[in-house]
């Protein structure tokens, strides 16, 4: 099933996921550690601390997913619902933080959303090498679907944020594109 909505004068379809497409991962201290290692492999101009179940960062909101200096911290449940109503997007979660770490080594500092959006090119560009690398099929569509479900002020609308995934999954895996 395909939806359509229109992003500054550009169709965008998401495919909509159906049961069955692709199964959600578990995620566990394995199921991260691996997508560090995939990412890191990946994207290596930072080596951040990762704290998993940890508030590192002062969020105040629970212990979802947020980067802060050199330090990425994940919630397990938090990630957990991600993956069930989008498969692998816990991955394209993580390559997003990790552009956040990116931004901060390199003081890459832009006003609000365009923080956000810049990490969700980098999330986008980590699906792009997931898929194409490492033999993720469905990511990317799981991502860009996590992308526009999340939209808000500080983020970006749901169709910038999926457009900023497409744009960085059209970078064929480039991160310096993003940025």
């Amino acid at each position: 099933m395909k939806m359509k909505k229109l992003i500054s004068g550009v169709a965008l379809s998401l495919s909509i996921l159906t049961a069955g497409t692709i199964s959600a991962a578990q995620v566990t201290t394995q199921f991260m550690n691996q997508t560090y290692n995939e990412v890191k492999n990946w994207a290596g101009y930072t080596n951040p601390n990762v704290y998993y179940n940890r508030n590192v960062c002062g969020e105040s909101n629970g212990i979802t997913a947020y980067a802060c200096n050199q330090n990425i911290q994940v919630g397990f449940s938090f990630l957990q619902q991600l993956e069930n109503n989008y498969p692998l997007s816990s991955k394209y979660v993580f390559a997003h933080e990790w552009g956040h770490t990116i931004q901060f080594k390199y003081g890459i500092f832009s006003q609000v959303p365009y923080q956000e959006l810049q990490a969700d090119c980098v999330g986008g560009a980590f699906t792009y090498y997931a898929q194409n690398n490492l033999g993720y099929s469905g990511i990317f569509q799981s991502a860009q679907g996590l992308a526009y479900s999340f939209g808000d002020p500080t983020h970006g609308t749901g169709s910038q944020r999926a457009y900023y995934v497409r744009n960085g999954y059209n970078t064929r895996g480039n991160l310096v594109n993003c940025f």
